[in-house]
C-alpha cells in the first residue's frame, strides 16, 4: 500500500467515525437528545436529589408549571430524569405546605448525621429567593416531601402494571 492510499484510508476511517458519533444519517436519535427534561423556568424550581445508604440515587425535579420530573439509579446519580409527569393543582399545593412547614423555605430543615450514608440535596427557588440544602442521614423534614413526591413519579410504572394479570385471571392445570 502506498503513503498516498494509506492516508486516505485513514481519512475515511476518521470521516466514518465523526458520521457515526453526530448521529448524521443513523436511523435513530444520537443518544440523549430524547431525553424527558424538566425546564427551570421562572417562578418555582424544586431539585431533590437522595443519595440512599445503598448507594442507590433518586432524583425529583419540579417547575412552577407543575412538571414532575424523576430519574433513578445511573440516571439520577448523574443528575438525569427519565420519566416526566405532571402534579395535580392538589398535590402542587401540598408540596407547597409542606416546604413552608418542614422549614425548606427558612433553611430549616433537620439534618440528623445519620446514618452518614445518606446524603440529600436540595436546590429550592421560589420568587422571593433561593436555597441549596445539603442533608446528611434520615431526616423527618425530607421524608414527606419525598414520599409525595414518589407517589406521583409512581405513575410511571402504571402502564407495566396495567399488563399484569388480574389475581384469580390465570388458571394453571
Amino acid at each position: 500500500m502506498t503513503l498516498r492510499r494509506a492516508g486516505r484510508a485513514t481519512v475515511a476511517v476518521i470521516a466514518a467515525v465523526v458520521v457515526w458519533a453526530s448521529g448524521v444519517g443513523c436511523a435513530g436519535k444520537a443518544p440523549g437528545l430524547d431525553r424527558p427534561e424538566v425546564v427551570i423556568a421562572e417562578g418555582f424550581f424544586l431539585e431533590l436529589w437522595i443519595l440512599g445508604q445503598d448507594r442507590y440515587a433518586t432524583l425529583y425535579r419540579v417547575n412552577g408549571a407543575r412538571r414532575l420530573g424523576f430519574g433513578g439509579g445511573p440516571d439520577a446519580f448523574n443528575r438525569r430524569i427519565n420519566w416526566v409527569g405532571t402534579l395535580t393543582d392538589q398535590q402542587y399545593t401540598e408540596l407547597q405546605d409542606l416546604l413552608e412547614r418542614h422549614g425548606w423555605f427558612a433553611g430549616t430543615v433537620n439534618s440528623p448525621g445519620e446514618p452518614p450514608e445518606r446524603i440529600t440535596r436540595v436546590r429550592l427557588r421560589w420568587p422571593g429567593g433561593s436555597r441549596r440544602l445539603k442533608v446528611i442521614g434520615d431526616s423527618a423534614d425530607i421524608e414527606p416531601v419525598r414520599e409525595l413526591l414518589d407517589g406521583v413519579a409512581r405513575r410511571r410504572l402504571q402502564r407495566d402494571l396495567d399488563r399484569l394479570p388480574e389475581a384469580g385471571d390465570v388458571r394453571y392445570k
